[in-house]
């Protein structure tokens, strides 16, 4: 193994250095564009923000009418001061979202500087930023991403504190407000996190007696002056909100005893596999990062190591027997990057000319299976899909609804798909090239280029699938068409199709479903009439007034009479009674 990278880190000025955050902004900006909410979580937190923006009432969130407040509200504060800026659009709901990655990617870019060097910086950020999960898990608006940053920051903060000999105030009270941040994002996990990291990194580092030095006292008073007001106010207003937002929320979820029940966990074993996946293309590289961090090759940053396995372990520990969703490994992908730019700055070897290799074959490989696949659908072989769509949202992970694409929406992908197979073959091959000729930033900067390809193509598909995972379409329908006085009603889940609230002016009511996430907030006495029974759906829909009805086109005949059709997208129909 030989050491490479003193003489290239120096060559990496301002401009280079800023690279990372650049292309960052370009890519998480320019796909930052109008695209339908989707269905579910986005389309609670959209509601969410939206309501503040509109009520003016900071402390207590509502979705569709009803109190809505099973998460912290750092993420709709955002989101509703963005749609007071920008007016309420689909840009100006995920606009926050893509300045949180851009912040990210420079914090992480500043541990790596503080802890290492200008190139494991550099690389550390555009192994984060240009990752296939990094891209995914922020193309909805979501808590998470806010929480991954402020426990970024928090680290940062940790890491500055601890390589300063005096241990100032103003290092640990950095690391206290961004715990604060965490827990404002995804409560009590917000607080475990980084400080169990910052436990398990005393304890690999043998210095546990130094953690007297962090100014625990002014930190925990600046933790709590900033996470204390909300849950004072939001208590005041909601009765029996601090048992159900600690207690059911996070205490018995973490059990798996919350009511009404999680409805679905990742098996452990797919939740660790699929890391491979979200960490693409720069896992490969994991095996030249434990080579080069072995002890006996003394090379690795030992306060970087230390760090990574810290904050990796507690994130994937934790999730490891607690319920899980594919996108809770997210927040370890900091750590990941950082371990493997730790190798890649500085070491050539066997480990690493290897992994590049395994790219570039793997980049044939899959030209060759684009290319036999392009031949087969040429030799006239059209596509096959039995599925008209999703069946139970509430039954879907994070992404399982994609097996159930109807054939047109497969169809549509082709273009893009065709653009991942070029750009995988041609991008992994280049890097390839660089590489051999021990040009590593360049081989690096080859790979990041192919992400961007990559993203692209996902932004691309996310778009041709949004009828499958958003009801825009049903919502922009409602709206030129309803009035004051008309109904709606989802002959579903409401989570099935909860983006409509986004678009159109009435609020949503459901037969032969349930409202999932707002079972908790129907139990206050101001929450409306959600859940219809029959008698109720069946005399509303044979009234005088005008009612609209969202269903699956197979259970049309469930109404009688049929009504007229408004709108028919895949598997569902909107039509009204009159």
């Amino acid at each position: 193994m030989m050491k490479t990278g003193s003489q290239t880190s120096e060559r990496l000025g301002i401009a280079v250095m800023l690279l990372p955050i650049m292309l960052t902004a370009c890519l998480y900006l320019f796909t930052n564009t109008n695209r339908g909410i989707i269905d579910y979580d986005e389309g609670y937190y959209s509601q969410a923000a939206k309501g503040m923006a509109e009520s003016g009432n900071w402390v207590t969130p509502y979705v569709n009418g009803v109190r809505f407040l099973e998460k912290p509200p750092f993420l709709y504060w955002l989101t509703a001061a963005s749609f007071k800026a920008f007016g309420i659009s689909e840009f100006a709901l995920r606009l926050p979202t893509a300045f949180a990655v851009i912040a990210l990617v420079g914090v992480v870019m500043l541990i790596g500087l503080r802890v290492a060097d200008r190139e494991t910086a550099w690389i550390a950020g555009l192994s984060l930023a240009f990752c296939a999960g990094t891209y995914i898990f922020t193309r909805e608006t979501l808590h998470d991403v806010w929480l991954v940053l402020f426990i970024a920051l928090a680290m940062y903060a940790f890491v500055d504190w601890y390589m300063d000999p005096q241990h100032s105030l103003r290092r640990a009270l950095l690391f206290y407000g961004a715990t604060a941040g965490a827990f404002m994002c995804k409560s009590l996990v917000g607080i475990a996190f980084p400080l169990g990291i910052v436990v398990v990194f005393f304890v690999l580092s043998r210095e546990w007696p130094r953690w007297r030095t962090l100014h625990v006292l002014p930190g925990s008073g600046l933790f709590l002056l900033l996470t204390v007001p909300w849950h004072w106010l939001a208590a005041s207003q909601n009765r029996g909100f601090l048992e159900f937002f600690f207690w059911g929320e996070q205490i018995l979820r973490f059990f798996g005893k919350r009511e009404p029940p999680v409805l679905w966990s990742l098996p452990l074993w797919t939740f660790w596999g699929l890391i491979v996946a979200w960490m693409f293309p720069w896992v490969v590289f994991i095996p030249a990062a434990i080579k080069a961090s072995r002890p006996s090759s003394g090379q690795y940053n030992r306060v970087l190591l230390l760090l990574v396995i810290a904050w990796a372990g507690v994130i994937l520990g934790f999730f490891s027997i607690s319920n899980r969703l594919e996108h809770y490994s997210f927040p370890a992908f900091p750590a990941i990057s950082l371990f493997i730019a730790g190798a890649l700055s500085k070491y050539r070897s066997q480990w690493t000319l290897n992994a590049f290799r395994a790219l570039a074959i793997l980049g044939l490989l899959v030209l060759v299976a684009g290319l036999g696949a392009g031949a087969w659908l040429a030799a006239g072989h059209g596509v096959h899909s039995t599925s008209t769509g999703p069946t139970n949202r509430l039954d879907e992970t994070d992404f399982s609804i994609l097996a159930e694409m109807p054939a047109e929406i497969v169809s549509g992908l082709f273009r893009p798909a065709a653009a991942t197979v070029i750009a995988l073959s041609a991008g992994f091959c280049a890097a390839l090239w660089f590489e051999t000729r021990r040009r590593r930033l360049q081989a690096i900067g080859a790979l990041a280029a192919t992400m961007v390809v990559i993203c692209i193509a996902i932004h691309w598909s996310f778009n041709i699938c949004e009828d499958l995972i958003s009801s825009k379409r049903f919502g922009l329908a409602l709206a030129r068409e309803a009035r004051v006085g008309d109904r709606l009603v989802v002959v579903d889940d409401y989570e099935s199709a909860n983006s409509l609230n986004f678009y159109e002016p009435l609020p949503v009511q459901v037969y032969q479903g349930i409202a999932y996430a707002l079972v908790p907030g129907m139990k206050y006495p101001d929450a409306p009439k959600i859940v219809l029974t029959r008698e109720e759906f069946h005399a509303a829909w044979a009234s005088n007034s005008r009612v609209f009805a969202l269903l699956p086109k197979d259970r049309i005949k469930e109404l009688n009479p049929a009504g007229t059709e408004v709108l028919q997208i895949l598997h569902r129909v909107l039509v009204k009674n009159r």
